[in-house]
């Protein structure tokens, strides 16, 4: 099993180490990073000494790229030090894993997977389109819940009105969100097992824990706390890099021209390109 982890690990840091350099713009790094995945996985299917242990513990392409994303690949050095983005959930977007893996079909399955385990969740974003989904690690998704918590308790000690209700709707709500039947990116309030009263469904959405859907009476969505604020620097750099290219004549530039430039954004360039590419609104 130690030796199945390890295993583990050393085809994550392959991942790491052949991603830091994508996107480029003729796409052959890219095309290298693919063959390297494939050959990895192909490898590790095909080695049998260390039987069903070994596929339990190996990190699937699509969750290593998204975790390298996250922690490498999104804020700027400057950027990661300051409390505003201290605060910012630790997401990134399922269109952004399409710019770097190929195979679209390969990465919902392998995405469906991990939240079926319990060890990613999927959600919807206001201000992404309906189909640009954001994905969290469940170990971040349930800091959040409990930081919300710490926030309720803080603000509750300075205000009676919230007497009625008490730190455990918290509790409650982290175990209901993390049971395998509500691992979808939302929830009705109609379901049987639905265990919250209008005043506490009000309570989590204040705490930027539920989401009333925009058309859908009495469906609320799975909510990531200050997506507001994410989104808006989020489409501020998107916007930014979007007019460097409008403005020059080709409407392209070299990836190291733009890596040249000092752009006021939060996030590292090539996070916002992967954003992009994903979504279709830049090509390689």
């Amino acid at each position: 099993m130690d030796r199945a982890r390890k295993r583990g690990r050393e085809q994550y840091a392959a991942v790491v180490n052949q991603v830091n350099n994508v996107p480029d713009v003729y796409g052959v790094k890219k095309r290298a990073l693919e063959k390297r995945i494939r050959h990895d996985v192909e490898h590790h299917s095909d080695n049998d000494e260390f039987g069903d242990d070994l596929h339990d513990t190996i990190i699937s392409d699509t969750i290593a790229t998204a975790q390298y994303l996250i922690d490498k690949m999104s804020f700027t050095e400057k950027a990661k030090h300051t409390e505003t983005v201290m605060k910012l959930p630790r997401v990134c977007f399922l269109h952004q894993i399409y710019s770097v893996l190929s195979d679209n079909t390969a990465v919902d399955r392998e995405l469906q997977e991990a939240i079926d385990l319990g060890t990613w969740r999927k959600f919807y974003v206001l201000g992404s389109l309906e189909d640009e989904f954001a994905i969290m690690n469940t170990s971040d998704y349930i800091s959040m819940i409990r930081d919300a918590k710490r926030e309720f308790t803080e603000e509750k000690n300075d205000n009676s009105k919230r007497a009625t209700i008490t730190t455990d709707l918290f509790d409650r709500f982290e175990e209901f969100a993390l049971d395998g039947k509500h691992n979808d990116v939302s929830v009705s309030q109609k379901s049987k097992d639905f265990p919250f009263n209008d005043k506490e469904i009000s309570c989590l959405i204040h705490y930027g824990l539920l989401l009333p859907h925009a058309q859908k009476t009495d469906i609320y969505r799975f909510a990531i706390r200050r997506q507001g604020i994410f989104m808006s620097h989020y489409l501020k750099s998107r916007v930014e890099i979007l007019r460097i290219l409008k403005k020059r004549s080709t409407h392209d530039i070299l990836e190291k021209q733009l890596a040249a430039k000092k752009l006021r954004s939060i996030f590292r360039y090539e996070f916002i390109l992967h954003d992009l590419v994903g979504s279709g609104r830049a090509e390689l």
